[in-house]
């Protein structure tokens, strides 16, 4: 919630001033500007609630400071996007809402983004450079997403909101700050032909300074934190195809797909198809629903409409045998591979 002044109303009381470039805090008041601007900046990205009380100025003191008159402490007007006009934020007014009717109202409104760069005169050396977002808090944002989606993949059950509501703890900023940071990050992966998290809409709003940033740290993380997005060991010299679009990716997008993940262990189970290891009679709970799925056919001998059946087109397999599938230039099959295990088992055994 803002507390804007009426004195500050402009265009027939359509729009609020909200902030203004030459508003230099004291130091009694800094704490209050650094959480004012954090706020805008979350408002300024959209994809959460926010309203403001107008309060009616009564008197102005000689160095700029506003003495509270008279507000109304039955209705607030919800804010429906931000933007930049000279040295100044303005806020775009709703229709007023009875306070009684705030928390239904809450349940479906949302801010809209401005799509423009983030004002300059938002970010701030209090949270870090390039927009006020830090490397940490991208960082964090990031391994959130991946967490996620490998639950996704392993169909194990996750709730976003548990999410942006720990990272608002960690960092201070609000809760929809995240869930729009994520939103950015479907954009990066889907447009380099990439999945990401289903139920994230892609949102391309994401800052010119903080782009490079955070597609850098995407780069990276993903294989880090060992999620399926991505296999080193399944790289090569020529990209796969989806199902005849014009996209190139340098992984097995068939392996990656969760829905084809799901049907293909309905089918078959998580036991791995290679060498029998199941995780969840090894490791219990933890290891409940874990394993990869591997795509039978070589890559390259797909044709560029093809349509994936994933019942009998992937095999559960686990980390180990799927980097052994894939460890020469030629995939081998899982009854290769199968036989290799079986012909070093005896082999040990007459060595012992």
């Amino acid at each position: 919630m803002l507390r804007t002044w009426d004195d500050d109303l402009r265009n027939f009381n359509s729009e609020v001033i909200v902030f203004k470039s030459d508003q230099i805090p004291s130091r009694a008041s800094r704490p209050g500007s650094i959480e004012r601007k954090s706020h805008l900046r979350s408002i300024w990205q959209g994809g959460i609630a926010a309203y403001t009380a107008i309060v009616e100025t009564q008197s102005v003191g000689v160095n700029g400071a506003r003495s509270l008159g008279k507000f109304s402490t039955e209705r607030v007007v919800p804010i429906e996007r931000l933007i930049e006009d000279g040295d100044e934020i303005l806020a775009v007014l709703g229709k007023p809402v009875e306070v009684e009717r705030l928390a239904e109202h809450m349940q479906w409104y949302k801010v809209e983004a401005n799509d423009d760069p983030l004002p300059e005169m938002l970010s701030g050396p209090e949270r870090g450079s390039s927009g006020g977002w830090t490397d940490d808090e991208l960082k964090a944002t990031v391994a959130s997403y991946a967490e996620m989606m490998q639950f996704d993949a392993d169909g194990t059950p996750y709730v976003k909101a548990h999410y942006y509501r720990e990272l608002s703890k960690r960092f201070g900023r609000v809760e929809g700050a995240f869930e729009r940071r994520m939103q950015n990050i479907s954009y990066l992966l889907e447009s380099q032909g990439l999945e990401r998290l289903p139920g994230l809409k892609p949102q391309g709003n994401v800052g010119a300074n903080v782009q490079p940033r955070l597609k850098g740290i995407l780069d990276g993380a993903f294989g880090e934190l060992g999620t399926s997005l991505r296999f080193a060991d399944e790289l090569g010299d020529t990209a796969g195809v989806i199902e005849g679009a014009k996209k190139q990716v340098t992984v097995n997008a068939y392996e990656r797909d969760p829905t084809a993940r799901r049907r293909c262990i309905k089918r078959w189970g998580c036991t791995c198809a290679a060498c029998g290891f199941d995780f969840h009679q090894v490791y219990g709970d933890l290891g409940k629903g874990f394993i990869h799925v591997h795509h039978l056919k070589p890559i390259h001998t797909l044709g560029g409409a093809y349509l994936l059946d994933p019942e009998n087109d992937l095999r559960p397999v686990c980390p180990n045998c799927h980097s052994m599938l894939h460890r020469k230039k030629e995939v081998l099959s899982i009854e290769e591979l199968r036989n290799i295990l079986h012909v070093n088992a005896k082999t040990r055994s007459v060595q012992q």
